[in-house]
């Protein structure tokens, strides 16, 4: 797996901005043949469309830990974007320089086609991949199964179609994982595009140590409401606690330079029972945690099932975007 690290706040002199930008997804740290008079640009990084946790390293005195996040991005099989990255790693900042993106070159089986969420695993160090179907154009949606070792190198160690859904498949930005009393269970959400209203799935998932991927045919399912912001996409993003929490972000995108605006919300709890092992209750009415006017919220991703809560942004020509939301009580009540 080959990595290219990238400083999102790295200078450009103008002369060669328009080669080196050709060739690269966020700014860098290149300077090589600058002119001291001339001018320069700087360039954000590409889009986030979907996060999941990767580790914590250490911190030195004094100092934050760093948190360590796998993003896709969903770049699509043709022509123009069939070669880009798929994957890259992002890690917070540690000085003024911004957060630190490092591009991934990956080997597919296929070439993915719209990458548009990432579900960790609990507990192990494995994601699904998920395409999201790109408005029903992809013939044959794959979910992705990366594992990585202690170095965070990452590789593809499955794939499969996506399972028979209990409604058509059609735009799904919004996949997570959890696991109750040791069995794992899929979890995904469609956009709903021109809807405030979408239904959140989960089944039964099994993944064997040789990167076999199954899920069950029974689904249990609960509707979700974003009573905010308005003609939103109610499902753009999903994570799960180890409590058993959904949060769900919700997305307004009017074109590729917005004006954008996103909510986080406590949607859902998962709890055991059921014909399936485990029920989604639904929360009535959701619990909004965030509001995020000017940005396009596609991933939320918590650290090890727990606080803080980070959300990555895909902001179209205005490029991707990590923050850390403040958050300080989610989960109330449960």
């Amino acid at each position: 797996m080959m990595r290219r690290r990238l400083r999102t706040r790295g200078v450009l002199p103008t002369a060669v901005a328009l080669s080196v930008l050709a060739l690269t997804a966020g700014g860098v740290d290149a300077s090589a043949g600058a002119s001291s008079t001339g001018r320069s640009q700087i360039r954000a990084p590409r889009e986030f469309s979907g996060i999941t946790w990767l580790a914590t390293a250490e911190a030195g005195d004094g100092e934050e830990p760093q948190q360590i996040f796998l993003v896709c991005h969903d770049a699509r099989d043709d022509y123009a974007e069939r070669d880009l990255p798929r994957l890259s790693i992002v890690r917070t900042p540690v000085d003024t320089d911004g957060i630190i993106v490092e591009e991934l070159d990956v080997a597919f089986p296929s070439v993915p086609n719209d990458l548009e969420s990432i579900a960790r695993v609990p507990g192990r160090d494995e994601a699904l991949l998920v395409e999201s179907n790109a408005d029903g154009t992809d013939p044959d949606p794959t979910i992705y199964l990366a594992r990585w070792d202690e170095d965070l190198d990452i590789e593809i160690a499955g794939a499969v179609p996506w399972p028979r859904t209990p409604e058509p498949l059609v735009n799904v930005e919004a996949t997570a994982v959890t696991t109750v009393r040791g069995r794992d269970y899929f979890v995904y959400a469609e956009r709903a595009q021109g809807s405030d209203t979408t239904r959140i799935n989960m089944t039964r998932l099994w993944i064997g140590r040789g990167g076999g991927i199954e899920f069950g045919r029974r689904w249990v399912s609960v509707s979700f409401t974003a009573p905010e912001p308005p003609d939103a996409r109610p499902a753009s993003g999903m994570d799960i606690d180890s409590r058993g929490n959904v949060y769900v972000s919700s997305a307004f995108d009017p074109g590729d330079l917005g004006p954008f605006d996103s909510a986080v919300y406590r949607a859902a709890v998962v709890r055991p029972g059921g014909p399936i092992g485990a029920r989604l209750r639904p929360v009535r009415p959701p619990e909004e945690l965030a509001r995020s006017s000017g940005l396009k919220v596609e991933g939320v991703a918590l650290v090890d099932g727990a606080l803080p809560m980070f959300i990555s942004d895909d902001d179209e020509d205005y490029g991707g975007l990590l923050r850390q939301l403040r958050v300080t009580r989610p989960g109330g009540g449960t």
